[in-house]
């Protein structure tokens, strides 16, 4: 668990708690996003905050574009917390409470613990975010060693978001850090598919550093285990084949899961 001494906890609005490693920069935790200033009663499609990301979610907070960065709105704006644009915001709140129970936990032979849907999940649905701790590049490449040699894979997850072939920002999240409620984050536990059922997507809220969210990029029926692609988006010559097989046992399986070069 970390030392509170050794790494900071920043609430958001909501009581959503994430960790921050003590070298990421102070301004980049605490300097606010701008605000909207639409009605209490909900943002419209001239919302400056849509705007930013060309208005990602339906009206029911199902999302639209699986290419691009989502910005949400936030707590300087005017809007009220039932805003559409506020979807991962209430799925964070949701999600402490015990009754809300969206997946469960489950063993599969030979791969071990997964996330099953506990319920149905429609097209662009929230399913669940990567929470733990937020740590720099140079220790996510340690703790990745770290943790391949101790339990034989790891729970770093590393999301990059380019502009061409230029990166533009850069979010590593450690899912085997504890969380500011003194448990591990379910989320370190969805596995890889060749054939994936999630996709990630980086959505801001308060600060530049964003949420790694997980989206159904199609229906799922309750009880499908959930995946994601470890090399989601990664330029070809990035990615490479470890020597672990995949169990994934879609069509298009490789054989072996993906290591992304750090």
């Amino acid at each position: 668990m970390p030392i509170i001494c050794s790494c900071c906890v920043f609430r958001k609005p909501n009581h959503m708690s994430l960790i921050f490693h003590h070298d990421i920069p102070w301004s980049l935790i605490t300097d606010q996003l701008m605000g909207c200033s639409c009605a209490a009663d909900g943002c419209q499609d001239e919302c400056t905050c849509r705007s930013r990301s060309g208005g990602s979610y339906t009206k029911d907070g199902r999302l639209l574009d699986f290419r691009h960065p989502v910005f949400e709105c936030n707590s300087a704006c005017t809007c009220s917390s039932s805003c559409p644009n506020r979807v991962v915001q209430r799925h964070l709140s949701a999600v402490q409470r015990e009754s809300h129970m969206i997946y469960r936990i489950t063993e599969r032979c030979g791969v071990g613990q997964c996330l099953n849907a506990a319920r149905n999940f429609e097209p662009g649905e929230l399913v669940c975010v990567y929470l733990g701790e937020v740590i720099p590049y140079a220790e996510a490449c340690k703790r990745e060693t770290k943790q391949l040699s101790k339990y034989g894979h790891n729970y770093i997850l590393i999301l990059r978001c380019f502009a061409g072939a230029s990166l533009v920002s850069e979010v590593c999240v450690d899912g085997n850090s504890f969380g500011p409620n003194g448990s591990l984050p379910v989320a370190r536990l969805v596995n890889h598919s060749c054939d994936p059922n999630l996709t990630l997507v980086p959505v801001h809220v308060d600060s530049v550093i964003p949420y790694v969210c997980m989206f159904a990029n199609r229906s799922i029926p309750c009880g499908t285990e959930l995946t994601y692609n470890y090399a989601d988006c990664v330029p070809v010559d990035q990615v490479s084949s470890s020597n672990v097989p995949c169990l994934c046992h879609s069509s298009n399986c490789r054989g072996y899961l993906p290591r992304v070069n750090l």
